[in-house]
């Protein structure tokens, strides 16, 4: 958090590169690490090795996210991940997470690993998306960077919507326009339009409010 009332998320790009002034969104949770059987796994344990489809995911790829028992014994937990080990194209993955089991695990237990909201972020057009942060430079693919999350930020205009009109996610990918009049529940908000209306294809400041 700066002294002028921005705040910022270190993040990481996903597969393609992100640009300044443009929204970036959460990856989605990927079906193979989504539901699955969890290994019988003692109270206290901190270490759990997890067996899911065939996948690949970089070192530390969940690092920052949490592993959540949605099912069965344990049901309702859900713990931070301070470390997850490399799979490449393989069937299992090593975990640490940072508080030991808190109810023991059973083989009917289900799990989902969460990753953070800012690994493997990407641009996108659809509405429904959860926004994470505009980043203030171009950011290389895979790259790490700093994902404004809150305060006055230059973004890409989709629309001509006057000063204090609530902005979501717009038609281009990594714009924004005016939140529709009629409620729509599963779109989430980004903040208001600042100081001035905006331009379709350019770039205002709008008052960000994710976090």
């Amino acid at each position: 958090m700066l002294a002028d009332g921005r705040k910022f998320r270190y993040a990481k790009a996903g597969a393609g590169a992100l640009s300044a002034g443009k929204m970036g969104v959460a990856a989605q949770i990927a079906s193979t690490v989504m539901n699955k059987t969890c290994p019988a796994t003692a109270v206290g344990t901190k270490v759990i090795t997890l067996t899911i489809d065939s996948a690949t995911y970089a070192e530390d790829y969940f690092t920052g996210g949490f592993f959540q028992i949605n099912d069965a014994a344990g049901e309702g937990y859900s713990y931070p991940i301070v470390a997850s080990s490399v799979v490449a194209a393989g069937t299992s993955i090593d975990i640490t997470i940072e508080e030991g089991i808190k109810v023991a695990l059973t083989t009917s237990s289900e799990y989902t690993l969460v990753h953070s909201p800012w690994m493997a972020t990407v641009e996108s057009a659809t509405e429904e998306n959860i926004p994470v942060g505009v980043p203030v430079v171009a950011v290389t693919a895979a790259y790490y960077y700093w994902a404004q999350t809150h305060g006055v930020a230059a973004c890409l205009g989709s629309g001509t919507e006057a000063v204090g009109t609530r902005m979501v996610l717009g038609a281009t990918a990594g714009s924004l326009k005016a939140m529709s009049a009629s409620v729509d529940v599963d779109i989430p908000e980004v903040g208001w339009q600042y100081g001035t209306a905006s331009v379709s294809g350019e770039y205002k400041p709008v008052f960000l409010t994710i976090d």
